[in-house]
């Protein structure tokens, strides 16, 4: 059974000492319902030059560690095979670990000729102890999970507890409140009510300045009400003192802090100082409090679509907004651009429909959908579209180029000629508008005209027309 070693000598220097080691083992399981029983062989050789002083007994440990690794993973791989359904979810490492525990290695025949050491022995498995010791792995797994999610459902009901404490901690202030009201003299209560009404009176009337001054009247007083600090930032906010604004919401948040509303209104504060990534948080923490905060969704995507070119994350806002709210044409109006920025025009088109059935009085609603039919290569719905737009409001520059390019590619000059001119009266200058202008005037033959557009627009900064005229005169 054992193979032929090959002459130790040949092909090796002089100062090498190679020891070979060649093993036959063969592999059972005890068991009638068995399917793993064999041999393998192998061969190995070692360069090390204190192997043979330790005698047979290195030479039989340096056999049996490879042995045991060849034994381990044949006996690991059929517990994966045999085992129940569930072994499969068990990490290898457990597997060698169970074959490691539950092997019996015996030693049949060794002998030592030289340094090549000869090894026949056997390894015994039961399967059915195999398999009783993955069933208590699996029964370990499963009692670590449970575990797991005892520890989760803990955790959760930790963060109620907490938050049932802080609601207990706003209702004793509260309480507190009402009776400090309930102890003041009557006269003092009579001043804090007439106070209040003023500060509503005047902010309903949109007198944020004589609200402000109202409200605070109302604090100085010494009345901590959570409505005086949410109506003083909203005129604060009227009024673009932004950061006082979001100071008194933070104020507000102090007395309730779970108040959507106070997050809501910082969120806008925020948004209009810069602080895009806070007002982006506070409007996320305004979600949480109330998931189906429809304004908290659509302001979030407004900020997300104006001020950060996120179009994908407004585009999910607003389809949120849309699913809570479906009669809302504003909200198609504000997806409808989404799409068009991310130059789905088709999608903006049929949202700039839906919008038109409730905000016909609103110009921007016909040019951006002009703008969709343009680059659709739709230019006479473009052309119409754009005339409602200025019949609602004729004084946009950018009404009139656009229709004048819609002209251009209908090859109606003299319409699109007329247009560039009022854009231009209407002004600011636009370099582009005047290159344009210049390649009309040229194709009705007015030369003159369009030359001296070309230069003006050269002027600043726009050289196409230059370079038109410069490729006919062959530079």
């Amino acid at each position: 059974m054992l193979d032929q070693v090959v002459d130790e000598g040949s092909g090796l220097r002089s100062d090498d000492e190679y020891h070979r080691i060649l093993a036959n083992v063969a592999l059972y399981l005890v068991t009638g319902n068995s399917s793993l029983a064999g041999t393998f062989t192998f061969q190995k050789e070692h360069k090390a030059k204190g192997l043979g002083l330790n005698g047979i007994e290195a030479y039989r440990s340096a056999a049996l560690s490879n042995v045991d690794k060849l034994a381990f993973e044949e006996l690991a791989q059929f517990i994966k095979l045999e085992t129940s359904p569930d072994s499969a979810n068990i990490s290898e490492g457990e597997l060698l670990s169970v074959a490691k525990e539950l092997i019996a290695r015996e030693i049949i025949e060794e002998r030592l000729e030289g340094k090549t050491y000869y090894l026949k022995a056997r390894l015994v498995a039961d399967p059915e102890q195999i398999a009783e010791a993955l069933d208590l792995v699996q029964e370990i797994d499963r009692k670590i999970e449970e575990l797991n999610e005892a520890r989760t459902r803990a955790e959760a009901a930790l963060r109620a507890v907490e938050r049932l404490e802080e609601e207990v901690r706003l209702a004793k202030m509260k309480a507190d409140f009402i009776r400090k009201v309930q102890e003041e003299k009557p006269e003092e209560f009579d001043e804090v009510r007439k106070l209040l009404f003023e500060a509503r009176a005047s902010f309903s009337q949109g007198d944020y300045s004589g609200a402000i001054d109202a409200y605070t009247s109302v604090l100085q007083e010494g009345v901590e009400r959570l409505e005086c600090y949410l109506y003083r930032g909203s005129a604060y906010f009227h009024t673009g003192e932004y950061d006082k604004a979001a100071a008194d919401f933070s104020s507000a948040i102090e007395l309730d802090p779970f108040n959507p509303l106070a997050y809501h209104n910082r969120a806008s504060s925020r948004v209009k100082m810069g602080e895009l990534n806070d007002a982006i948080e506070d409007y996320g923490r305004a979600i949480e409090l109330k998931e189906d905060y429809a304004e908290a969704y659509r302001n979030r995507g407004i900020t997300y679509l104006k001020y950060m070119d996120d179009y994908e994350r407004a585009l999910s806002d607003f389809n949120r907004v849309v699913s809570l709210q479906p009669e809302d044409r504003g909200v198609y109006f504000l997806r409808g651009t989404a799409y068009g920025k991310m130059l789905k025009f088709e999608q903006a088109y049929q949202d700039y429909l839906r919008a038109s059935e409730g905000m016909e009085a609103d110009p921007w609603l016909y040019y951006n959908t002009g703008n969709c039919l343009l680059r659709m290569g739709r230019y006479e719905e473009a052309i119409e579209s754009y005339t409602k737009a200025i019949e609602v409001k004729s004084d946009v520059a950018a009404f009139y180029h656009n229709r004048g390019l819609a002209y251009a590619r209908q090859d109606l000059v003299k319409e699109a000629l007329d247009d560039y001119n009022r854009a231009l009266e209407l002004g600011p200058e636009d370099g582009k508008s005047i290159v344009i202008r210049g390649f009309l005037f040229w194709k009705i033959g007015e030369k003159d005209k369009a030359i001296e557009d070309w230069q003006r627009a050269a002027q600043m900064g726009e050289n196409r027309g230059i370079e038109f005229l410069m490729q006919l005169n062959g530079y």
